[in-house]
């Protein structure tokens, strides 16, 4: 009785497991169809969310994981692409959240990294890009880790410079030299203005120079003093110079170095390497520079400017390659259909001759028996007739969906498929025993074949060289004794450009082919319906179509500074140096206008009493307009007891449901009837705000008086109380002062 509870026991306990792995199965099956319903209509979220869970239901089906990995970079993807259109839209918050969210579904997608650092940027908050408020995410781990430099030893704190000695920063208020007198004069003046001792090299010669500057600063002045002395000048402390005279030997003899050694953080081969250091040698004349592979780094000795400028440029050319994801999806449906009817006789029959007993010596007839041949001596073989009907239909459909990961300039290889041995040829070999024959085999890869090399532009466009093969076995033929495999082939090559997620339809190949042979007696097989019984019909046919779509998928982009686009002033060919702003812009005096000493200053002339009585003023002309749906009207600006106007700056607003600005055109009171007047216009339809600056030409006097400056066609969209709002508005003379202007009437309705 024990053990029959015991059994029972045990049979409850395996019934219970097992309803519970059903019922797991069940609820992933049911999460799955969800998913796939979700992924259909492009709800990529809920459709990974069904994924997982179908996942988590049945850990160990491939398929369910498989197709979360998918969904995963689908859905950053998507969230990333959502994203860029709120970028195109200036929305930036909206892009920010739809690339936190790409990021936080898929870490590894550095598309949406390197966009949330972007965003970041342009919005100005520049937090690092792995610390995502409220989404958890972790620092990339394929980030660069800085590099901590060591930390000095006792004997070693304070021994070495890094940098060569900078001179302090000079006062950059405006002065006035005038000077004809002895080089070191001038040097030795320029140093005491500036608060610098002045020394000179044993070389210096002696060489009187005029100077004759006003309105410059004390680096303007020592810069324009060496040009005309022929000479250059170094810091030897924060508070000493060194004048030199300007010549090669004694540049090369008396110019600061330093040594640095640059780590590349992305470079990954010697070629790499090499092709940098060729390029920043060529540009920039180093004399000293070399290559560490093993340290993936580049060591240069030179002037600060010129190592300044290698380090900009190694930087540049040291940046991580873009990567996209090509997804191939390959399709090829083959079907074979075969038809054998009637009736095949034989063509052939066999009249023997066997008597039943011998007449001569073995099987030979002798004369004297020729009179014993009767018809009983001869065998009559009488053909077979094969009744055939059978008809054979086999259909193969081959689906592919291959994706292929590749960095920019690199290629790629996929094979999914098997390998076949091809007989090659043979050689007979004398063995002991006798000759031996070997053959010789090599395999060819049957099936998918993809070789890929792409290339990113900066419009997140790729170029793509496309190598696609498919092929199946298709029967056997015998050739020499030996069986060689017939493989069937599609082989596309392509060139082609395409845009980030554009599909491309490679190519749609269809062969049809259909056979049809007879088997009969001669006259007898061509009789209407009677045929089938003196004659044998096989009809074969097939189809094979294959097809090939192509979608690339950015997943890191080649990241391009902005600042790194412009052209950088590196001196002259026979000196590289760096310049500051400063070195060549005009000081601004106290008063926060530069001086002009050739000028006379100007009497201020009080503004007489009518202006203060009647002050400029704008106003919008008509007061109201009533038009109907799909017209337009012309709504003026005019402008009343203007003095010296030269620019204007206007803002509008309007309800974009009901109406839309389509045109502005200038008046004829700014050009006043000669000149050319230009007209800056930043419409947004969608917002119904509208931006327009209007100036004159430069170097112009402004005009007076009143007018039409500005001419608006609006046209209306819809019925409804709709109004244009002058929201703002900004003029300024010939001297760029604001001229303060009030609005008279800044609406016109539209009922």
């Amino acid at each position: 009785m024990a053990s029959d509870r015991t059994n029972q026991r045990i049979g409850a306990t395996w019934a219970l497991l097992l309803a519970f792995l059903a019922s797991g199965c069940v609820k992933g099956k049911q999460a799955y169809q969800h998913a796939e319903n979700a992924e259909i209509v492009g709800n990529y979220d809920s459709a990974l969310q069904q994924y997982e869970a179908a996942q988590q239901q049945d850990p160990k089906n491939p398929k369910y994981k498989l197709k979360t990995y998918q969904m995963r970079f689908e859905a950053a993807q998507f969230h990333v692409r959502q994203g860029i259109r709120h970028l195109e839209q200036r929305e930036n918050d909206l892009a920010l959240k739809e690339f936190e969210t790409a990021l936080a579904i898929d870490p590894s997608c550095m598309v949406a990294r390197q966009e949330v650092e972007y965003t970041r940027k342009l919005m100005g908050t520049g937090a690092p890009a792995g610390n995502v408020t409220g989404n958890a995410i972790a620092p990339s781990s394929t980030a660069p880790t800085a590099l901590k430099p060591e930390e000095p030893g006792p004997q070693q704190a304070g021994s070495f410079m890094e940098k060569p000695p900078a001179l302090a920063p000079i006062s950059k208020e405006p002065v006035t030299l005038k000077m004809n007198e002895d080089a070191r004069i001038v040097f030795r003046t320029i140093g005491k203005l500036a608060g610098v001792n002045v020394i000179f090299d044993p070389d210096f010669p002696d060489k009187k120079i005029g100077i004759d500057l006003v309105n410059v600063t004390i680096q303007q002045a020592l810069q324009v003093a060496c040009v005309e002395a022929k000479a250059f000048w170094k810091p030897v402390t924060s508070n000493i110079i060194l004048v030199l005279p300007d010549n090669s030997a004694k540049r090369r003899q008396e110019e600061e170095q330093i040594l640095k050694k640059i780590y590349l953080q992305h470079t990954q081969t010697p070629q790499e390497l090499t092709e940098i250091v060729t390029g920043v040698q060529q540009m920039l004349e180093l004399r000293h520079v070399q290559a560490v592979a093993r340290d993936n780094a580049i060591i240069i000795r030179d002037t600060p400017d010129k190592i300044l400028l290698a380090s900009r440029l190694i930087q540049d050319s040291d940046r991580g390659r873009a990567e996209v994801v090509v997804q191939i999806s390959v399709l090829q449906v083959r079907r074979d259909r075969a038809r054998s009817l009637g009736v095949q006789p034989g063509g052939a029959t066999t009249l023997a001759f066997a008597p039943p007993t011998p007449l001569g010596p073995a099987g030979a007839v002798a004369l004297d028996n020729l009179s014993k041949i009767t018809s009983g001596d001869f065998a009559l073989t009488i053909p077979n007739a094969v009744a055939a009907a059978l008809m054979s239909d086999s259909s193969t459909r081959i689906i592919q969906n291959p994706e292929v990961r590749v960095s920019d300039g690199e290629s790629a290889r996929l094979r999914v498929g098997d390998r076949v041995p091809v007989a090659t040829g043979s050689f007979q070999a004398t063995a002991g025993l006798g000759p031996v024959v070997n053959t010789q085999f090599q395999y060819v890869d049957v099936g998918v074949n993809i070789d890929i090399a792409p290339h990113v532009h900066p419009d997140h466009s790729v170029s793509m060289k496309l190598s696609v093969e498919v092929s199946s076995l298709n029967g056997k033929v015998n050739i020499g004794g030996i069986d060689q495999p017939v493989i069937s082939q599609r082989r596309i090559d392509h060139d082609i450009r395409l845009q980030e997620g554009e599909v491309s339809i490679l190519g749609g190949l269809a062969e049809r082919q259909q056979t049809k042979s007879i088997t009969g007696w001669p006259g007898l097989s061509h009789l209407p319906l009677l045929h089938y019984l003196f004659s044998g019909e096989d009809v074969n046919s097939s189809e094979n179509e294959v097809l090939i779509v192509v979608t690339p998928r950015l997943v890191r982009t080649r990241e391009l500074a902005q600042e790194r686009l412009q052209a950088l002033s590196i001196g002259t060919d026979a000196e590289i140096a760096l310049r500051q702003q400063d070195d060549v812009a005009a000081p601004a005096s106290a008063g926060g206008a530069p001086k002009d000493p050739w000028v006379e200053p100007r009497a201020i002339v009080p503004a007489p009493d009518d202006q203060a009585e009647h002050p400029p003023t704008v106003r919008l002309q008509p007061v109201a307009a009533s038009i109907k749906p799909g017209e337009t009207t012309s709504i003026q600006v005019q402008l009343e007891n203007m003095e010296d106007l030269f620019s204007a700056s206007l803002m509008f607003r309007y309800d974009p449901q009901l109406l839309s600005l389509e045109d502005v055109q200038h008046g004829d009171f700014l050009s006043g009837g000669t000149q050319e007047v230009a007209i800056i216009q930043r419409i947004d339809k969608d917002k119904g705000q509208a931006g327009i600056f209007t100036t004159r030409q430069p170097n112009t006097a402004g005009v007076n008086g009143k007018g039409i400056l500005l001419s608006l066609v609006v046209r209306r969209l819809a019925e409804g109380p709709a109004s244009l709002e002058l929201v703002e508005a900004g003029t300024r003379n010939s001297r760029q002062r604001i001229l303060p202007v009030k609005v008279m009437q800044g609406s016109v309705s539209l009922p």
